[in-house]
Order: structure tokens, then C-alpha cells, then sequence
């Protein structure tokens, strides 16, 4: 597809007030309706609540398992910090100036830095 003829459809994509269409995704969702076509009339069968609920778990399970693995990331950012206390240090100097509400997000995403630069090295 050209250059021009994505801009146009972003552009009339933007004016319309509906969800936005991928065509390459429309080309996946097609094809996948083609190939499984039991599927697709089980589907249709629910009622949209039903669609609806099913579409919202699969979010809260993502949403969940994102949560989960953050979770796990920042407690082995917090005991790299404290098995490195001159890292730990070093972070806290240059946080120094950090506003108190930001210090936690910096603290880890400098620690998250330092333990990956670390993993690289040995």
C-alpha cells in the first residue's frame, strides 16, 4: 500500500467516529472466521453480554499477569539493591533531587538499568 493512500485512510480514520480499522488485522479476523467456521457459529449463539464478559476476563487475566510480573521484577530490583549496596548508593545520589513521589519509579527503573548492565558484564 502507498504512502498516500495510508495517509488518506488515517486521515478519514480520524474524522469518523466509529472504532478505528486495521485492514491487516480485518485480513487476520477474515481469515480466521474462513477457516474456523464451528467456532464462529458457536459465537454467534452467545448473547452479547456474554461476549462482552468474556472479552473483559480476558483483559483482567492480561492486566493480572502484567501486575504479577511487575511485581516480581521490582522485588528482584530490590534485592539486587540490596546484595549491591554501592549501586544502591550510587542510585540514591542521583535521585537526590527527585521529587518524594517519583523517587520509588526512579530508584527502580535506575536499578532495573545497573542489574541488566550487570547481568551483561559477567
Amino acid at each position: 500500500m502507498s504512502l498516500t493512500n495510508r495517509v488518506s485512510q488515517k486521515s478519514e480514520a480520524a474524522k469518523s467516529k466509529g472504532p478505528k480499522r486495521n485492514p491487516e488485522i480485518d485480513a487476520k479476523i477474515d481469515n480466521y472466521i474462513k477457516e474456523h467456521p464451528e467456532r464462529i457459529a458457536y459465537l454467534k449463539t452467545e448473547t452479547k453480554d456474554q461476549l462482552v464478559r468474556r472479552a473483559v476476563l480476558r483483559d483482567a487475566l492480561k492486566y493480572d499477569a502484567n501486575t504479577t510480573q511487575k511485581v516480581k521484577e521490582n522485588e528482584a530490583i530490590n534485592s539486587f539493591l540490596k546484595e549491591n549496596p554501592e549501586i544502591a548508593q550510587s542510585i540514591e545520589n542521583k535521585i537526590a533531587k527527585v521529587p518524594e513521589d517519583q523517587k520509588q519509579q526512579a530508584r527502580l527503573n535506575l536499578g532495573r538499568r545497573e542489574a541488566t548492565r550487570t547481568a551483561l558484564k559477567m
